[in-house]
């Protein structure tokens, strides 16, 4: 059995993206103009695209399941992962009538002239992802290097997130979350032992109901994260960067200056920033350099339309 270094459970999600619309809209306001773009996504199929595109074939799993539903809406992300390199033998490809009649996860996306986004998620067959599917890739989790990183995100039902993560501690594997898209709090059982939580700024404050304005209040948000268990705390904030909180850990991290492509969306920001963290740490790079490097390639991501994974070649440039 291949001992890949980068494990990730989560849902797959087809994007579908309204790019350049005028602006994002109030109820009940219509607009015309824009383009439709069809792209995999999923927060945690994102993520193990991003990782293998990093640390090259053989080195990520992803566990999931879909639905082959009657438009092929599923192909996009089932592609988009095979293309990476990334493993799919434990994701279940069900029939449509097998997932009764649900489709694959979809995500309805408008993005504005100026890279603003909203996401409307829905989950479809991503809802039934289940602790059978965490059972049935049992092998993933043998820690034989002992350097192993799994990537949660929670698109998925939150028990199964927790039976991944607790799965994970058993064979002393770091877990990693990115708690994007939650919309409050979450079952604190799961922050216990996390190596990792990285929320943006609003994520932060639906966590720990403190406003991220800067360092200092992201120190004490970072502070009630770490007293509940986890080990480092990422907090990524737009423009302004990010703030990188551990034990002997206390640090701010700028945007570094990129050249602009003329394209801007902050569509997967947060997810490559992750995913190049975990490469990172998987490779053995220390925290404070794998979170530079990850911010990086966060800021490349808002400087290209939709999911682009960034290279370990744009990163050295």
């Amino acid at each position: 059995m291949q001992d890949f270094k980068v494990i990730v459970p989560g849902g797959l999600n087809t994007d579908l993206f309204g790019s350049g619309v005028e602006r994002l809209l109030e109820p009940g306001e219509l607009a015309f103009g824009g383009k439709l773009i069809i792209g995999p996504g999923g927060k945690a199929r994102n993520m193990a695209q991003m990782a293998a595109v990093y640390l090259g074939p053989g080195k990520v799993a992803m566990i999931g399941r879909t639905s082959r539903d009657p438009y092929g809406l599923w192909k996009a992300p089932i592609q988009a992962l095979m293309k990476a390199a990334v493993d799919t033998t434990y994701v279940r490809e069900l029939s449509f009538e097998e997932a009764g009649g649900k489709f694959p996860g979809i995500a309805l996306i408008p993005v504005d002239k100026v890279g603003q986004n909203q996401i409307y998620v829905l989950p479809g067959v991503n809802e039934d992802f289940s602790v059978a599917d965490i059972d049935a890739a049992d092998q993933l989790f043998h820690n034989t290097s002992g350097d192993k990183i799994v990537l949660l995100a929670l698109e998925i039902p939150m028990e199964t997130a927790l039976y991944a993560a607790d799965k994970a501690r058993l064979e002393n594997i770091r877990v990693i979350l990115d708690p994007g898209g939650i919309s409050g709090p979450i079952a604190e059982k799961i922050l216990r032992g996390l190596f990792l939580i990285k929320p943006n700024e609003h994520e932060t404050k639906l966590l720990t109901g403190i406003a991220v304005e800067g360092f200092e209040s992201a120190k004490i948000a970072a502070s009630n994260l770490l007293a509940k268990g986890v080990q480092h705390v990422l907090i990524t904030h737009g423009s302004r960067g990010a703030y990188l909180f551990g034990e002997k850990l206390a640090e701010h991290i700028p945007v570094p200056d990129i050249l602009p492509t003329g394209e801007t969306d902050e569509t997967g920001c947060g997810d490559q920033v992750t995913a190049i963290l975990a490469g990172c740490l998987a490779e053995g790079k220390e925290m404070e350099f794998a979170a530079r490097v990850a911010i990086k390639a966060g800021t490349l991501q808002f400087h290209r339309t939709g999911i682009q994974p960034v290279t370990i070649e744009e990163l050295l440039e």
